[in-house]
This record gives C-alpha cells, sequence and structure tokens, in this order.
C-alpha cells in the first residue's frame, strides 16, 4: 500500500507494481505473491518513489496460511496463488 503525492511518480510507481504481477484491490492497495527476491528487489526501490516526507509506501507480506484469517466485507475478493502460476 502507498501514499504518494505526486502524481507522475505515483503513476510510475502503480506500473511498477504492476511489472511485478500485483493487482490493484484499492485504490493505492496492491495485492499478489512475490517470491522472497522479488519482495526485497520491489522494497530496494521504495526510496526512489518517495518524493516528500508525507510520502509513504508499506509492503506487508503475508504467508498463505494468514490469508484465511483475512476478513473482507464486500465485493472483494484476493487474488489466489494459481492464478498467477502461469504469468
Amino acid at each position: 500500500m502507498y501514499d504518494i503525492t505526486d502524481n507522475p511518480t505515483r503513476s510510475s510507481f502503480v506500473k511498477k507494481l504492476q511489472h511485478y504481477g500485483l493487482h490493484r484491490i484499492q485504490k493505492s492497495i496492491f495485492c499478489g505473491f512475490l517470491s522472497i527476491d522479488e519482495r526485497l528487489n520491489l522494497a530496494s526501490e521504495f526510496d526512489f518513489f518517495i518524493s516528500s516526507q508525507r510520502d509513504s509506501i508499506i509492503l506487508i507480506p503475508t504467508c498463505e496460511s494468514c490469508l484465511d484469517s483475512v476478513f473482507i466485507e464486500g465485493d472483494l475478493i484476493l487474488p489466489q496463488k494459481w492464478e498467477y502460476a502461469f504469468l
């Protein structure tokens, strides 16, 4: 999830997240499955997208068994790992 104030920087960050195969589930929240190396690579790029003291990027890894404990209300379905096996 992110809060980036600069429009071009935010757009560039969204493209980066999509490049990693992540999918938007809320306006500034993306979800998907990344290997440990992919998470580390993505996190290493965060500084590039932070352009003010008000900006923030948060990466919260969640294990597969923890996903069973996620509560969702409304019209949202989290991605399933098998959906991305062939990307």
